[in-house]
């Protein structure tokens, strides 16, 4: 028994070490599978910290060079910037006042560098100054690399962006040959001219790359660094020039310390212990997918409105395009531009004007189908992406629900504001897939939106890439014409409604090219207008008419101002130049504008017509009665003559209330002390009226059609030839 029992005891004894030894061992594989299972967590956090990081990173360096692209192609592929850069007289003006002066403090660039055709430099400015001859060693011959790169870029092609090591640090450049939208197969490519930009990252712009993609330490180093997270920033040749460089966060690793007296004094409670570790390593992961996320967001959407921005919008066509494809299905493309908008910036300033833009989105939200994407493309444009399945029926719906929507008046801080919009559309039905010629014809559709009065929807139509065209066309023929002085001047008599004798000629432009095709005023004033040739085509006509009048003494000459002379800073002096040029008594010169410019930008306006009457000049209010101009506007801008519309003239025969309302306008002109001429008059009875109304000058059909300077000479200042015709 006692064998037994001892044999029993030695039995449990040896069960209970064995449970001993089991549960030592158990415990000590539980704690090696804990702390392996810790320290697993704690790289795999670290690691998901670092490649968030990297990607970071990555995203960043994409964001910086898509922008400087972005920006770089908007400018170079620019008709006005095109056809400013060929003019020989201007281009370095222009090229200085809408690149080389930004550098002084645009964020997206520095440096800004014009080359010609033979890579010369035209204009090298950076932070605001002229570069002078410093600028071929400042890029070295990473510069000529990169136009190197940019001749070779064809238009569908990227724009070509990479770092360069300048004298000044490290910086990110772009450049793109300056070209048409539209290139004609006889421009030759070799002939454009080169924008370059650059920005160099300062620690400043470094930050902030620091801050827009939370990566905190962000540093700019010259060579890969042996310890922290680094990626490499390239050259056009492939180089790595210099690299940003940061220290890993390593968030596991600090939630093991903080966590680590813990472990090894509450070793019974290992489980809770684990589920707190796993718990501090489902944050970690989460915090670290948040922060990528919003990474990604901010990437993508305007931090003001929080829609897609233009990049976002881009990559979400891209995606909704290839499913309208597969589905058969339709895209649209609605782009929006605000009718109303500076105003309410120009009266209340960017603030309100911000408040605005929130609630212009807020309501194409709430209005628009869920399924809808909006877009904030920056400023005052909006773009709407919707899609048309087989019973759907978007358009013109969605342009009129955007229409009445932005209709509706704003209430933004205790003001009552009134807005509407311009809406543009394009459909993919025939272009496929392609969202940037999609993008191009909803902008085109937008600008006939606006251009046609505003506030209406246009959808893009074929004809009107052939009206560009032809548009396009007539602008060459004219910048042609222009640039060989070949701009016609006629004149047509005004004379005394007391004696009939002539005291003045109105100067008036003409164009006949060379093949003999003539073109009226009524078309190619407008057309000088929109492509900024109004002001060469002015000159042209003032010279001309100077030196033709300068033979016609004791008489007055009329030159007829666009809107846009007159808010150009130089107009006046260039006006002073050409009589000094022309020895020409300022006296006897007489500037007509009209209403429109004094409504649109009457300090400009008033400061140009004080500028012009303080040399003698006089200011003719013309085309009056056709309009709103009101007596206070008479009064404010003090003018020497008023010349009554046509309009008024032929209401005589036509309206019962013609001749009170004729004689109405032209007694308040007298009671202001203004002098009137009437305008347009054909026949003796008219002549008459407007006599016995208080006229005191006339111009029209019955005295002289518009006659060449000759046949002016001839009638009334010498003999009168038997070919004199169109003078009466």
């Amino acid at each position: 028994m006692h064998k037994n029992i001892a044999s029993n005891a030695g039995r449990n004894q040896l069960s209970v070490a064995i449970i001993a030894i089991v549960f030592i061992l158990v415990s000590a594989l539980l704690a090696f599978l804990v702390a392996g299972s810790i320290q697993t967590i704690t790289i795999t956090s670290d690691e998901i910290d670092d490649s968030r990081a990297m990607h970071a990173a990555d995203g960043a360096l994409q964001s910086l060079r898509k922008q400087l692209g972005a920006t770089v192609r908007d400018n170079a592929y620019w008709d006005d910037a095109y056809r400013e850069v060929s003019l020989q007289e201007t281009k370095t003006d222009w090229i200085i006042e809408n690149w080389a002066s930004t550098t002084a403090d645009y964020p997206l660039y520095d440096t800004a560098i014009v080359v010609d055709a033979s890579n010369k430099v035209v204009v090298a400015y950076r932070d605001g100054e002229d570069m002078g001859g410093d600028w071929s060693e400042f890029f070295g011959g990473a510069f000529n690399e990169m136009l190197s790169a940019a001749r070779k870029a064809s238009k569908t092609d990227p724009v070509p962006v990479y770092f360069v090591r300048s004298a000044a640090g490290v910086a990110l450049i772009g450049a793109a040959t300056i070209q048409p939208s539209l290139i004609d197969n006889t421009v030759d490519p070799r002939a454009f001219h080169v924008l370059v930009f650059a920005k160099h990252l300062t620690p400043t712009a470094v930050a902030e790359v620091s801050e827009a993609f939370s990566i905190d330490h962000l540093t700019l180093v010259d060579a890969r660094p042996n310890a922290g997270l680094s990626v490499p920033l390239y050259d056009v040749t492939g180089r790595e020039i210099a690299f940003f460089s940061w220290p890993s966060e390593k968030p596991g690793t600090e939630s093991y310390l903080k966590v680590k007296p813990t472990l090894r004094a509450a070793a019974f409670i290992l489980v809770l212990f684990l589920c707190a570790i796993g718990a501090v390593g489902l944050v970690t992961v989460s915090r670290l997918r948040a922060s990528e996320s919003r990474a990604r967001f901010r990437a993508d959407h305007d931090p003001l409105t929080g829609l897609l921005n233009r990049s976002g919008l881009i990559d979400r066509m891209s995606r909704v395009s290839a499913v309208t494809q597969a589905e058969h299905s339709l895209l649209r493309l609605h782009f929006i531009d605000l009718d109303g908008f500076k105003g309410v910036n120009d009266a209340w300033g960017h603030g309100v004007g911000d408040e605005l833009i929130a609630a212009v989105s807020r309501r194409l939200l709430d209005t628009l189908p869920t399924e809808a994407h909006v877009a904030r493309l920056g400023g005052d444009e909006f773009a709407v992406v919707t899609v048309d399945r087989a019973a759907a029926q978007t358009f013109p719906a969605i342009g009129q629900q955007i229409q009445i929507a932005l209709e509706r008046e704003f209430e933004i801080g205790g003001r009552t504001i009134a807005i509407g919009a311009s809406v543009g559309v394009a459909i993919n039905d025939v272009i496929g897939a392609d969202v940037g010629e999609l993008i191009r014809r909803a902008d085109i559709a937008l600008y006939r939106a606006k251009d046609r009065g505003r506030g209406i929807t246009i959808e893009f139509e074929e004809e009107f890439d052939r009206d560009t065209k032809v548009q396009a066309e007539l602008e060459e023929h004219l910048r042609q014409t222009l640039s060989t002085g070949g701009i016609g001047v006629a004149y047509q008599p005004l004379v005394h409604a007391s004696s009939g004798a002539i005291c003045g000629v109105e100067a008036l432009a003409r164009w006949q090219r060379a093949d003999g095709t003539r073109h009226g005023p009524d078309m190619f004033i407008p057309l000088a207008e929109r492509s900024g040739l109004i002001d060469i085509l002015g000159m042209q006509v003032l010279e001309k008419s100077l030196k033709a009048a300068k033979r016609w003494t004791d008489i007055t000459l009329a030159i007829n101002v666009s809107p846009l002379q007159l808010k150009n800073p130089k107009f006046v002096q260039n006006v002073l130049d050409a009589l000094a040029v022309a020895e020409f008594d300022p006296q006897r010169l007489c500037i007509e504008v009209t209403e429109g410019v004094l409504i649109s930008d009457p300090e400009q306006a008033q400061r140009a017509i004080s500028g012009l009457k303080d040399a003698g000049i006089k200011i003719s209010l013309d085309d009056y009665g056709s309009g709103f101009a009101s007596i206070g506007t008479l009064r404010q801008f003090g003018f020497d003559r008023m010349k009554i519309d046509r309009s008024l003239i032929l209401a005589l025969g036509n309206d019962e209330n013609g001749g009170a309302v004729l004689q109405a306008t032209i007694a308040l002109a007298n009671a202001l002390h203004i002098p009137v001429t009437a305008e347009g008059i054909e026949t003796e009875a008219q002549a008459m009226a407007v006599r016995l109304c208080g006229c005191d000058e006339l111009q029209g059909y019955l005295f002289s059609r518009p006659v060449t300077e000759d046949e002016i000479t001839a009638f009334y200042f010498g003999e009168i030839p038997a070919a004199a015709s169109g003078v009466m």
